[in-house]
């Protein structure tokens, strides 16, 4: 969620000021997101609920960075990129090559993998955390994320380091870092999403409850218009956020039926997502 300029500077720095976080796999703090966000055709590759796309994830970056090991001459390969989907369509054809050789994936490719997704999913908990989490609490938003990626974390188990530590144990070691680093971290972020048009608390999963809520003390119908289009709450929600956060101011109208041409009950105008949100939660007190 953040940029991948976020996210590389948000790399260095954890590299320059804590112990043990080391990346030495070349060119990895340059491909890592973009590996992760698109070039291998998904974006945020690893991190949704099937298991395939977790292992979608591991051959991209066993393809990129890692090796195979032969067990029957006990030497690494050296593999190529061509080398190695040489080799994955050969076991393919003949899985009883899969006893012999063994893909490796170096350490650090996949604690910044991991650390990708921390820092995206701690974002969407620092804009979708209502009242807003403050700097003071800012630890709360890795909190968050390791509650929201279990998931992810219940395929890491599977995996071990060089050392033999499981995986889901550099995870809680992760965790641990970026919450010593969280105020400085915290910061970072905000400086982002504010660059951005977007403030803390105030993100489109909390503005779709809101409507949501507001739609239903009111009565209301769950089509909503914006900019004199009607839609589904939920695309109603988006496309009110979309425009907010580029800066353009939107209507949105409530009605009390449905049908193609619905008779507005209720406008609300707003030039930013804050103001929308200030404005629903007064009337919803009123």
């Amino acid at each position: 969620m953040p940029s991948w300029r976020v996210h590389k500077a948000i790399y260095e720095k954890l590299c320059d000021e804590v112990q043990g976080f080391i990346i030495w796999t070349p060119e990895l703090l340059d491909r890592i997101d973009k590996i992760i966000d698109g070039e291998y055709g998904e974006h945020d590759l690893g991190r949704k609920f099937d298991t395939g796309d977790f292992q979608r994830m591991l051959s991209a970056l066993w393809l990129e960075f890692g090796d195979v090991y032969d067990t029957l001459t006990g030497k690494f390969l050296n593999a190529s990129y061509y080398d190695k989907l040489k080799l994955g369509h050969e076991v393919l054809r003949n899985p009883k090559l899969d006893q012999r050789y063994m893909i490796e994936i170096p350490d650090d490719v996949l604690v910044l993998a991991t650390l990708h997704h921390i820092l995206d999913v701690a974002t969407y908990c620092l804009l979708n955390i209502h009242p807003p989490i403050t700097v003071d609490e800012s630890d709360l938003i890795f909190e968050c994320a390791k509650r929201l990626l279990r998931h992810y974390v219940d395929q890491l188990k599977e995996l071990k380091t060089m050392d033999e530590l499981p995986f889901d144990e550099v995870f809680d070691w992760l965790i641990d870092i970026l919450k010593e680093k969280s105020r400085e971290i915290y910061t970072m972020l905000t400086e982002y999403l504010r660059s951005k048009g977007l403030e803390p608390g105030y993100g489109d999963d909390v503005l779709k409850d809101l409507l949501s809520n507001y739609v239903r003390d009111r009565g209301y119908y769950g089509i909503i218009c914006v900019n004199g289009t009607p839609l589904p709450l939920a695309a109603a929600a988006r496309k009110a956020y979309s425009e907010l956060t580029k800066g353009r101011e939107v209507v949105i109208g409530f009605s009390l039926s449905g049908g193609p041409y619905p008779v507005i009950h209720e406008e609300l105008r707003a030039s930013s997502v804050k103001e929308l949100f200030e404005k629903l939660q007064s009337l919803r007190n009123e």
